[in-house]
C-alpha cells in the first residue's frame, strides 16, 4: 500500500464507501494503472519533431 492510499484511508470521512469485492476492487486497480494510450496529434507532434531536428542536423553537417 503506498502512502497516499494509507493516508486516505486513515483521514475521517463522513461518508463511507461502498464495500467492493475482490474482482470489482482488481478491476477498480487496474484500470487507474493503465498508461494513457498516445494520440494520433501526439504522435504526429513527436514524428515533426524527430523530423526537424533531424534536418537541422543535417543542414548544420553540412
Amino acid at each position: 500500500m503506498d502512502l497516499q492510499s494509507l493516508v486516505a484511508a486513515h483521514m475521517l470521512n463522513r461518508r463511507r464507501p461502498t464495500q467492493m469485492g475482490a474482482a470489482a476492487e482488481d478491476r477498480y486497480y487496474r484500470n487507474q494503472i493503465t498508461l494513457p494510450r498516445l494520440r494520433l496529434r501526439l504522435l504526429g507532434l513527436i514524428a515533426t519533431t524527430a523530423g526537424v531536428t533531424l534536418l537541422l542536423a543535417g543542414v548544420i553537417k553540412a
